[in-house]
């Protein structure tokens, strides 16, 4: 049984891979750096998982629903390797930079969640390149240099200055605008082509909607997600359609 001590604005916790406490603070690094102090290690040994960012408090008012809140937990052997791996790169590339490891969410499969990799600094866009092209090339790179550590399935994933995050999160709007048209109109729409990632995004955003249904096709690199409905047109006004800010995806009307 898990032993949980509370103490202010902090938790902790044992589990299986170590000690986990989440703490609270006015800003992210706020509330990491408490967590630090509470396990009395460095932010290289460790994981954070955000739990809330937190909003910028009112003028003279401190309110505990605007603070952040992060889960801090020692990072594994494969973690470390990982990250040790990406730092060795990115030396050798002589891009000056920091390395940190950030928690993945539950894998929705069952399957071992992916590391993910946060690269922070100055002028990192050539990191990322058009659209995320150098981005994704350094991904493969590090889980082809982790060779046979990555056996058991777990995956590698960079993000560049939240790049990645932010990407994800414009697919997942885009995705959610696109199934209520779809829902309302009764008409299927394709999107114009995506990187693989993108379209797991999409069908990971919709795989509980039962008014839709999400499949992919083509051919790389063209290769497209189709969000087709399941039912007749509810009717209903159809939510206006927005282009995503660049690099988000482009889409169009099905015919």
């Amino acid at each position: 049984m898990s032993e949980i001590r509370q103490a202010g604005t902090m938790t902790s916790e044992r589990a299986d891979s170590g000690e986990v406490v989440e703490a609270t603070g006015a800003t992210i690094e706020e509330a990491v750096s408490a967590a630090l102090g509470r396990l009395g290690v460095s932010r290289d040994q460790v994981e954070v998982e955000v739990l809330a960012s937190g909003a910028r408090p009112v003028p003279g008012e401190r309110l505990s629903g605007s603070e952040a809140r992060v889960r801090v937990q020692r990072i594994d052997a494969y973690a470390a390797k990982a990250r040790g791996l990406a730092e060795e790169l990115l030396t050798r590339m002589e891009v000056p930079c920091r390395v940190s490891v950030r928690r993945a969410a539950a894998v929705r499969d069952g399957g071992p969640p992916p590391v993910i990799l946060d690269i922070s600094g100055d002028d990192l866009g050539l990191l990322i390149g058009w659209r995320g092209e150098t981005l994704r090339a350094l991904q493969t790179t590090l889980n082809l240099m982790m060779g046979e550590e990555g056996i058991d399935g777990r995956r590698i994933i960079l993000d560049v200055e939240r790049y990645r995050a932010r990407r994800e999160e414009q697919v997942r709007e885009l995705a959610l605008r696109l199934a209520m048209r779809v829902k309302r109109s009764g008409e299927r729409f394709t999107l114009d082509p995506m990187h693989a990632y993108e379209r797991r995004v999409i069908h990971l955003t919709l795989a509980d909607d039962e008014s839709v249904t999400t499949e992919s096709t083509g051919r790389e690199p063209a290769r497209r997600v189709v969000i087709l409905p399941t039912g007749p047109a509810q009717g209903g006004p159809l939510p206006p359609m927005h282009r995503p800010a660049r690099p988000g995806p482009r889409y169009d009307r099905h015919r």
